[in-house]
């Protein structure tokens, strides 16, 4: 049968028609979802508040969410790749998460870890005294307000062999530490000191800082040093001591 010149063009138009609603329907490709997570709020101490009202964004983007009384939030359709979280509230010092990998998976991003957060440390260092024996150092922190059974106050030293040893010049840096008694005494022996990575007979410097429970501490890989968000800066000058 032969077709005519009408007929072979009408064949060619459907043809052509068809693959082009063929190609048309092909998905565009995913590149971008949501990131979940949830934070839960305390004061400087050990009582849970109100988890509402904390900023929470992309580090150097524009995406950005708050949570709500139950601590959850959403950033929405935030596009595939590896982000660093900041999370803000008035009152407490920044807490960040680096290294979140947010990837294709066919469904949002959930962060599993629910970090603590704290509300900064209104305690404040007045006085350090040194005090020695033949092995151990005795510091003697004073804080205000004055720490008591039930007014625990927290704090943290850091330790240096310079003299302008800080919370971001240290050699050493302490736990968390309990005072229910003012003034609080540290006590350091030799075997402490040379575990932190000194030796005998070297000065060593300290400083103490008020501090929360509820540190908001992380690991900056870029300055290659532990941060301390929530220490009160308010603190006397450090001094020095001789490792026994």
């Amino acid at each position: 049968m032969k077709l005519n010149y009408f007929t072979l063009s009408l064949i060619l138009i459907l043809g052509f028609t068809s693959c082009s609603d063929s190609e048309d329907s092909t998905p565009d490709p995913v590149t971008s979802a949501n990131i979940i997570g949830s934070v839960n709020l305390y004061d400087e101490g050990t009582s849970q508040i109100d988890n509402s009202g904390m900023t929470v964004k992309l580090e150097d983007t524009s995406f950005s969410a708050t949570t709500d009384v139950q601590g959850d939030f959403t950033l929405t359709n935030v596009p595939f790749g590896t982000y660093t979280i900041i999370y803000e509230k008035a009152g407490f010092g920044t807490y960040k998460k680096f290294d979140l990998k947010h990837s294709n998976t066919s469904s949002s991003t959930i962060i599993t870890e629910t970090p603590s957060i704290g509300q900064m440390s209104s305690t404040e260092i007045t006085n350090i005294a040194v005090t020695s024996n033949t092995s151990n150092i005795i510091i003697s922190a004073t804080t205000n307000p004055a720490g008591s059974n039930g007014n625990t106050r927290y704090v943290r030293y850091f330790l240096s062999e310079n003299a302008d040893v800080s919370n971001e010049n240290y050699n050493f840096y302490s736990q968390g530490l309990i005072s229910q008694i003012n003034p609080y005494d540290i006590n350091l022996s030799q075997d402490d000191l040379i575990s932190a990575g000194f030796t005998t007979g070297q000065t060593i410097h300290i400083k103490v800082y008020g501090d929360s429970f509820w540190s908001n501490e992380y690991n900056n890989p870029n300055l290659q040093i532990k941060v301390f968000p929530n220490l009160n800066m308010t603190s006397t000058s450090s001094v020095s001591f001789v490792v026994p």
